[in-house]
């Protein structure tokens, strides 16, 4: 009787025990429930047939055609896409009933439905996914008007809502989703004009409107700081051009009813890649200097009425590879630029005097540019980008000559005195201690002035201050007292120079060079060497044609394989004229480098005048890095070769902006152009030759031609563009999937970013499938932060190189420690789960 009451007291709290047990398995078998039912409301479909065959939805194997994520036993992503397996929608589907099952989970952060068929109108009981991050609901059949509901999800970040038959306006609430970087409704009914509160998504990336029925005067986009892709093709916009930001990668206005001109603000759109204006009714000069904007590889203005001269010596960027300037005004000569077979040029319908595509007898352009209406515009200011230039041009001449000042007086100063009184030596100082003959004097001056180059930011001012030494240094140099003198008073006159740091890179830069030391020493090779090595340059030996002209692949006398890189000379000088590159291209020798062995000149019997260079860099013949990561045939590497790799890849592009002087940036980067040799080794086979005919860049003087302004702060950000290739690299790596499209990457980028939030189940259903199972979750973990921090759309939120192998090095660390970890270890539950 006594044990009655303490049973009693017990008992309130073994049944609030059992019913949250029930509330659990009631909430694990609701979601279960949900998606059976959704299963049900698209017809059974047998690409879902999964969800009929377990209850542990959460751990579904993903398939191109199901993707579930879970968050602590709660769904947090689903994606479904239609395939040839998917039937006809059962008779009385209703999307207002499958939003409303869907809107159960209300955990979801991202919902795909694409491509099955839904149809009806967007329901109103999408509200009810109040957590949605994501959604795309592309490819389907939904019409009537963007319901109003959608304004109150406030976390969405990318709405997708392409190729629909959705109408109406796009409503001005629209502003109200101040964090949304993906808004794409193309291929749609929208009708009337853009609202003005699209300005105020401030962390915008991507605005898709294209093919609609949008019309009137785009609004003030000039506040979209991040926006990089504006596609509003195949609408009636105009007639002014829109007031846009510029950080622009994509800018395609193609087929609407812009009719006046062109604004010379778009000089300014430094990332610009593409430009597509045709088919509107712009008017007025066309500005040859788009050829050559930093970043321009595609520029299309047909079919509308721009007038102005051409001329041959016009400079284009080197990747531009398709223009098209047909159906317009034009006159002069096709710039000579635009002449490789390995652009497509296009420019028909003109009066230029090429006759190799149609054109229009000349008189018919000055009348027809008589004929168009030009509405002039008010002068605001007076222009002072000319002064600005001349200021600009004036303060580098001005450093040169005090710097040079400074040099010619201690020069002087120690000829005078014959006998300089030498303090503890300098590092470079050291090195001149041995100097005996002329030749070793001007070795020892370029050592100098390449240390130099580095901290003088204007690249002229370099050239000017690097030729005036050498001559002024060359000329009184007596002995070797006076050339220690001289190197020590440069050094203490060039006040950004700091001693330790030659001394690191002097360092790093011997390093550095040890690691190509397996290589054969560089040399000159002869002609007839390379023509018996390649058959005579035999078509059985062509291996390429590429922006670093023909590739061919040989063997030396001595066995060893070689690719020859032949480029044909446009304007032909001596040999020594080329000298400057090729002593440059001689110390690219890294383990992490298709590296140089040597060059070849060929010469004109007449004139001795160089017609082709012909550059010889070691063969490597294996795959590809993508074919071993996100290939579709054969075996992929393991996610320790592939942070291996990574490394190898950065390691690779530290050396080029660091191990030479000058450094070399804006490489390019691609991971077709990173090949593995049998050992799994990675080597760039592409990179930013310092001389090529089809590479203009990057000139003796160390300028870039087009360029206006401030040239030095285009040059400041260029190992940016690396960090952002290496990024992308990254974005593949992880994901095993090829990314073959720029617009892919910021939506790929948020997709990591939401998974970094979440666990590490989550983080692993979006990882390469070959490789999931086999990485640490804080090796994982560090890959993905590296890499959005690398694809950034702020340069300045862009990591550096060295920040990226220090975070690469550290997720090979503790991946090799978990591998241990893990093999010591029997199997266990909790090891199970992270898998």
């Amino acid at each position: 009787m006594a044990q009655k009451p303490v049973f009693l007291s017990l008992l309130p709290l073994l049944i609030l025990f059992l019913a949250n047990i029930q509330l659990s398995e009631q909430l694990e078998f609701s979601q279960s429930q949900t998606l059976l039912k959704v299963q049900q409301l698209l017809g059974y479909p047998s690409a879902l047939s999964a969800l009929s065959s377990t209850s542990d939805f959460c751990n579904i194997e993903p398939t191109p055609y199901l993707t579930i994520v879970c968050y602590e036993d709660s769904l947090t992503q689903l994606h479904v896409v239609g395939n040839n397996d998917f039937t006809t929608l059962p008779p009385n589907f209703s999307s207002d009933t499958l939003f409303t099952t869907i809107g159960t989970l209300s955990s979801l952060k991202v919902l795909s439905l694409v491509s099955l068929g839904l149809w009806g109108p967007l329901p109103e009981s999408i509200a009810q996914l109040s957590s949605l991050e994501i959604l795309n609901i592309s490819s389907n059949y939904f019409n009537g008007v963007i319901p109003s509901q959608l304004s109150l999800l406030r976390n969405l970040q990318s709405v997708v809502l392409d190729d629909n038959n959705i109408n109406g306006e796009i409503p001005n609430w629209v502003g109200s989703l101040q964090g949304l970087a993906v808004l794409s409704m193309k291929k749609n009914w929208l009708c009337g004009s853009l609202p003005t509160s699209l300005d105020a998504l401030q962390t915008l990336r991507v605005l898709d409107l294209s093919s609609n029925q949008l019309s009137g005067e785009v609004p003030h986009l000039k506040n979209l700081a991040n926006l990089q892709v504006l596609n509003l093709e195949n609408n009636t916009f105009g007639p002014h051009f829109p007031s846009l930001p510029t950080k622009l990668v994509s800018l395609v206005l193609r087929n609407n009813s812009f009719r006046l001109s062109v604004p010379s603000g778009l000089n300014s759109l430094y990332l610009l890649q593409r430009l597509d204006l045709s088919l509107n009714g712009f008017v007025g000069p066309f500005p040859p200097s788009l050829l050559s904007l930093p970043s321009i590889n595609y520029l299309d203005i047909s079919s509308n009425k721009f007038t102005g001269m051409l001329f041959s010596n016009t400079s284009c960027n080197d990747d531009l590879h398709f223009v098209n300037l047909s159906s317009n005004l034009l006159k002069g000569e096709i710039p000579s630029c635009l002449e490789p077979k390995t652009r497509v040029v296009l420019y028909d319908g003109n009066c230029l005097s090429n006759k190799n595509q149609d054109q229009h007898p000349l008189h018919f352009c000055s009348n027809e540019a008589l004929a168009v209406k030009i509405i002039p515009r008010e002068p605001k200011h007076k222009r002072t980008t000319g002064k600005t230039v001349i200021v600009s041009s004036m303060g580098s001449v001005v450093g040169v000559v005090l710097i040079l000042g400074v040099v010619i007086l201690v020069v002087s100063r120690v000829h005078k005195k014959q006998v300089v009184k030498i303090p503890s030596k300098s590092p470079l100082e050291n090195v001149t201690s041995q100097l005996h003959n002329e030749d070793e004097v001007k070795t020892t001056t370029r050592s100098i002035m390449e240390h130099i180059i580095k901290r003088v930011p204007d690249k002229r001012a370099v050239e000017t201050l690097t030729r005036s030494i050498k001559e002024h240094v060359m000329s009184r140099v007596k002995n070797k007292r006076v050339v220690r003198a001289s190197t020590r008073s440069i050094i203490e006159h060039v006040s950004s120079v700091n001693t330790a740091k030659l001394l690191t890179d002097a360092r790093y830069i011997s390093e550095t060079m040890k690691m190509g030391a397996s290589l054969p020493p560089y040399r000159t090779f002869a002609l007839d060497e390379l023509k018996e090595a390649t058959n005579n340059f035999d078509s059985s030996c062509f291996i390429s044609e590429g922006p670093h002209g023909q590739i061919y692949k040989g063997v030396l006398s001595d066995g060893m394989h070689i690719s020859i890189r032949g480029l044909k000379m446009r304007k032909r000088h001596s040999p020594q004229t080329y000298m400057h590159h090729v002593e440059m291209i001689s110390k690219l020798r890294h383990s992490h480098l298709v590296s140089a062995l040597g060059h070849a000149f060929e010469c004109n019997q007449d004139d001795s005048c160089v017609n082709s260079v012909f550059l010889i860099f070691e063969f490597v013949p294996n795959r590809s890095l993508r074919s071993c990561v996100s290939g579709s045939s054969g075996e992929k590497i393991s996610w320790t070769q592939r942070i291996a790799a990574t490394i190898g890849v950065v390691k690779g592009i530290q050396f080029l902006h660091t191990g030479i002087v000058p450094g070399l940036y804006s490489n390019n980067l691609k991971i077709t152009d990173i090949v593995l040799d049998n050992n799994h080794n990675v080597k760039i086979s592409s990179y930013n030759l310092p001389l090529s005919s089809e590479n203009k860049r990057m000139i003796s003087n160390g300028t870039y031609p087009g360029l206006k302004g401030n040239v030095q702060a285009r040059i400041k950000g260029e190992d940016k563009n690396d960090v952002y290739d290496i990024g992308v690299i990254l974005l593949e790596i992880i994901l095993g999937r090829p990314i073959m499209f720029h617009n892919e990457v910021g939506t790929l980028k948020d997709l990591l970013h939401v998974s970094i939030k979440t666990d590490d189940i989550a983080r692993r259903s979006i990882v390469d499938p070959a490789v999931h199972k086999e990485c640490s979750d804080e090796s994982l973990m560090t890959m993905m932060e590296i890499c959005v921090r690398c694809v950034s759309d702020d340069l300045t939120e862009r990591p550096s190189v060295e920040d990226i192998l220090w975070n690469l090095q550290f997720a090979a660390q503790v991946q090799n420690s978990w591998k241990r970890d893990s093999s010591d270890h029997s199997y266990s539950p909790a090891l199970s789960s992270r898998d």
